[in-house]
């Protein structure tokens, strides 16, 4: 029997994990070759997700005892802000939409933005007590 073949979403998660391994061996900044790789995956979410990131738009709260972690992304304007786990939800309507309801896009430009902000060290950590990232999720 024929092994199925990996989602876009695995493809994706391996392209990013060997980007960033390529890059703090080597110190070199990510070729043209695996942008276009991405952007060819992800399409215009690729393009709009790198945007948030440049524009330093990805927050992390780290739970102090249980070390889970969340993201908060910045959408649109400057008072909307999106909960993320990149691998599997965003508070949007795009996630809801292309994601979930038409199965346009493996993720919205918010995952892509958290992902890519986590895997090369591009986004601020926040510890916090437990308590208030149970809050922080209750408010999204």
């Amino acid at each position: 029997m024929q092994e199925p073949l990996p989602s876009i979403a695995r493809v994706y998660d391996a392209v990013l994990t060997l980007q960033a391994c390529a890059g703090s061996v080597s110190g070199s900044a990510i070729t043209d070759s695996q942008l276009s790789s991405c952007n060819f995956l992800l399409d215009k979410n690729w393009g709009r997700g790198l945007q948030i990131v440049d524009q330093g738009g990805v927050r992390c709260f780290e739970a102090e005892s249980s070390k889970r972690r969340v993201f908060q992304v910045q959408g649109k304007s400057a008072s909307d802000h999106y909960l993320v786990f990149p691998e599997h939800y965003c508070s949007c309507q795009a996630f809801f939409f292309e994601v979930v309801g038409r199965s346009e896009a493996p993720f919205c430009k918010h995952q892509i933005a958290a992902k890519i902000a986590d895997t090369y060290k591009r986004c601020p950590v926040t510890v916090v007590p437990d308590h208030v990232l149970t809050q922080i999720l209750l408010e999204a």
